[in-house]
């Protein structure tokens, strides 16, 4: 009793003295009181980034009095540990962190940062980064998936996939958790000896142990590449729950997307206790009515089930249409409780609310790449029923097999250096074409010439392109004569291509007269006005042999867009050839007696100078994008039509006693700068992307809105532009004028043929793409796709007279069978 008192009383004072502050106990002597606020800590970084440029993130970290240790935990595709230890005080920090992690790392990683304070406080912030690198070890645990239930005596099922271009050695699992849990911890996979597959699937499964106690236990997948080094997956915690007269139906979740391709995938996760014996999914209509219903039945062995559906809607029509999807399973209890997807997973349904998804099935099919990077071209082969895509970040052509909407994973590997522009090689003015592609090898100063017929798939020859000199050509003569010439040696490399060929009489191409037409990669280094822009050049294809001869070779930079009449700002040009070793020839392709003006800011191209062929292969048209110097960006047209003049030459006397001579090669088909100038005037902004029909006719360029210009690039009418996305192409049979003659006077308004045909198709940036006419330069229509296209959009006709649209999204090719948009316009007169 008197030692309660004496508790109480000495309480009663501490309680009294605390209020002055001067009490003290065996628990806080002294009267310190302990740090008990956390530190902060934030990690922050791009959520996809290039191993090329390391991994980049920062740390943030505060503490009221001081860190102590701030410790970085990789694992996924990137695996290590760093503590950062503070031997004096810091309160606040932000730490810059640039990590190279070697050339196997890539994929999805998990950073876990921890700061501590002097007391052992800590605070935790996770960040998930995907690093690509076509090289890494990628690991992925594909089942079980996060939510996932065991039992005891059931069985959990495991899926694990590893991918490496060099070749995955071995892959397997491991479990982690209190001992005991399940009857094995781990097992793996060996692909026996070198060569090693690039790609490795482990299905497998572990048993919970009949007297497993625990609460949990966790799963991590693993690989090893060819060179032994090791990539694991983040943990996923597999809860163990006791099956007593299951009355509950499983818990079920469905992953879709609402706006949804027709074989798009419906993802079905079901878990149980009792075990799962049956999953699947319906469709219904908006009205209620069941439309579609798949499903599997499984054993009821494993209490965790993932199984993936396609959604079979391809005879759905009209596209775009919504349906309403909803997931269902059984378990493998006496009862077989029944249910179908919850709105929370944890909460089963019918026990409590259910999901249902209504989702827009839209038109095409898309397929990812094989390797990822960046798509910048592409090109139709009918014959072959093959799509051609250039992929410079990977310095690579793929190949998409229309026929069974599958790409060549070897692709074209043979592509030349940072393939940018490509075009079909040219076999009449009828619109017909060989097995061979014409690369821009936007890295070098080549073409590439690549056979693509499928038992070859491989380069034939480079096609090396020349190196041009500009220069402006005056003579002062204060008080002798002399010659100044200013000279700018510029960016060789090729951007964009497109073919055209010349006839030696009828419609076949003459083999000596196929020409490619190309935009010149911009470089910072040119000197001014060049820095940064671009020239348009043509080269005749023709392989000159081993060792080459000069002689069959023929170049020509167009100069003819930027003439102009004397002036004080104008110049007089002088364009030199040069072809260095093994061809050794430099020769003056214009010379000073031509007497030919240009304006030297007219003569210099956008940094990104887009060219197109027509279908016949009898026109080019060329835009003028990226960033542009005039405060209106131009465009330019060619034709084979017109005489190309080559091997006239010219000397004269320019001043006192200076003479100059050289040729005069003059290509009367490209543009003249008065043209040029009349669309300038009548349009504005940027160029961002081009299209031409079949027969050079109605050319199109999109910028502020999209312009309709006849072969002489007159302006004849505009649509609107729906923002930032740039694809655009024309009916693949559009052979129509945008003027000219309506009916009863002409068949169609433009020219003769279906009116169905007299479409362009512009894609839009909420993943719409709009049909326009462009006679009347209105829209008739819309296609629905399931995500925006962000690249080219090329349409082109199947062997089999169907039409193809072809678009670059975020998640690879899309490909879509056009429907038959009827053309109303013009309407009938009212009568």
């Amino acid at each position: 009793m008197r030692q309660g008192r004496g508790r109480g009383l000495q309480w009663g004072v501490c309680a009294l003295l605390g209020t002055l502050g001067a009490c003290e106990t065996s628990r806080n002597p002294g009267g310190v009181q302990r740090d008990l606020i956390s530190p902060t800590i934030q990690l922050a970084g791009a959520d996809t980034q290039d191993i090329k440029n390391g991994l980049n993130f920062s740390v943030t970290a505060t503490d009221n009095l001081g860190l102590k240790d701030i410790q970085l935990t990789y694992s996924g595709g990137y695996i290590n540990q760093t503590d950062s230890v503070f031997t004096s005080t810091v309160t606040s920090i932000t730490l810059q962190e640039k990590i190279n992690p070697g050339s196997g790392a890539g994929g999805r990683i998990r950073i876990i940062g921890r700061a501590t304070d002097g007391a052992g406080n800590f605070s935790v912030d996770t960040l998930f980064i995907f690093l690509q690198n076509i090289d890494a070890l990628r690991v992925y645990l594909l089942q079980p998936t996060p939510g996932a239930v065991g039992s005891p005596g059931k069985y959990i099922p495991i899926h694990v996939a590893g991918a490496q271009k060099a070749g995955v050695k071995r892959i397997g699992w491991s479990v982690g958790g209190a001992a005991g849990q399940t009857t094995q911890t781990g097992d793996s996979l060996v692909s026996g000896s070198p060569p090693f597959p690039d790609t490795l699937d482990f299905v497998d499964s572990v048993l919970v142990s009949p007297a497993a106690t625990g609460g949990f236990f966790t799963v991590v997948g693993f690989a090893v590449d060819s060179g032994n080094r090791v990539g694991q997956t983040s943990p996923i915690t597999v809860t163990l729950q006791t099956v007593q007269n299951d009355q509950t139906p499983p818990q079920i979740e469905q992953t879709v997307l609402f706006r949804a391709e027709a074989n798009d995938t419906i993802t079905v996760h079901a878990t149980d206790p009792s075990g799962i014996t049956d999953i699947g999914f319906r469709v219904y209509d908006l009205a209620g009515t069941l439309m579609r219903q798949a499903s599997v039945v499984l054993s009821g062995t494993s209490t965790d089930a993932v199984k993936r559906f396609a959604l079979g809607l391809t005879t759905l029509t009209p596209i775009p249409q919504q349906v309403v999807i909803q997931a269902f399973a059984c378990d493998g209890a006496t009862a077989h409780n029944c249910g179908v997807a919850g709105q929370t997973f944890t909460v089963p349904s019918p026990t409590g609310p259910s999901r249902a998804d209504t989702i827009t099935i839209v038109a095409g099919t898309t397929v990812a790449l094989p390797f990822g990077g960046k798509i910048v071209d592409a090109i139709y082969n009918a014959n072959r029923r093959e799509l051609y895509l250039t992929n410079p970040t990977l310095g690579r052509v793929e190949i998409f097999q229309a026929a069974n909407s599958t790409f060549v994973a070897a692709g074209i590997p043979t592509a030349g250096a940072q393939p940018w522009g490509v075009a079909l090689w040219p076999r009449d003015t009828l619109g017909a074409y060989g097995d061979t592609i014409v690369v821009a090898n936007s890295g070098g100063t080549q073409l590439a010439i690549i056979d693509v017929s499928p038992g070859a798939r491989v380069l034939r020859w480079r096609q090396d392109l020349p190196d041009y000199l500009i220069q402006t050509y005056k003579v002062q003569c204060a008080p002798g004569c002399k010659t100044i010439i200013t000279e700018y040696n510029i960016s060789d490399r090729p951007q964009y291509v497109a073919t055209v060929c010349r006839p030696a009489g009828g419609t076949l191409c003459a083999q000596d007269s196929i020409y490619a037409i190309y935009s010149t990669t911009p470089e910072p280094s040119n000197p001014a006005p060049f820095t940064g822009r671009a020239t348009l050049r043509m080269e005749k294809l023709i392989n000159p042999g081993n060792p080459p001869n000069p002689a069959v070779l023929f170049g020509h930079l167009f100069w003819e867009i930027a003439g102009s009449a004397p002036s004080s700002t104008s110049d007089t040009l002088r364009v030199v050839e040069r072809r260095g070793r093994p061809y050794n020839t430099s020769r003056v392709t214009l010379t000073a007696c031509a007497g030919i003006n240009v304006e030297l800011q007219s003569f210099a191209l956008g940094d990104t100078t887009f060219v197109r062929n027509s279908g016949n292969f009898t026109h080019g048209f060329m835009g003028e994008g990226g960033q542009v110097a005039a405060k209106f960006a131009r465009v330019m047209s060619y034709t084979t039509k017109a005489r190309l003049q080559t091997g006239f030459s010219l000397a004269c006397t320019t001043g006192g006693t200076i003479r100059d001579s050289g040729l005069v090669d003059v290509d009367f088909g490209m543009s003249p700068a008065v043209e040029v100038l009349d669309f300038i005037s009548n349009t504005a902004t940027r160029v961002k992307a081009i299209a031409t029909n079949f027969n050079g006719a109605t050319n199109a360029a999109r910028a502020d809105s999209v312009y309709y210009l006849d072969e002489g690039l007159r302006l004849k009418g505009t649509s609107p532009d729906t923002g930032f996305a740039t694809g655009m192409d024309m009916n693949y049979n559009h052979t129509f004028a945008p003027s000219g003659s309506c009916p009863p006077t002409s068949p169609v308004c433009g020219g003769s043929g279906s009116p169905n045909d007299r479409v362009i198709f512009v894609a839009r940036s909420d993943a719409n793409i709009d049909v326009f006419d462009t006679f009347h330069a209105i829209q008739i229509g819309t296609i629905s796709t399931r995500d925006p296209i962000i690249g080219p959009l090329r349409v082109a006709k199947d062997a089999s007279g169907n039409q193809l649209l072809f678009g670059i999204t975020s998640r690879g090719v899309v490909m879509v069978s056009l429907p038959a948009f009827t053309n109303p316009l013009p309407a009938p007169p009212r009568r």
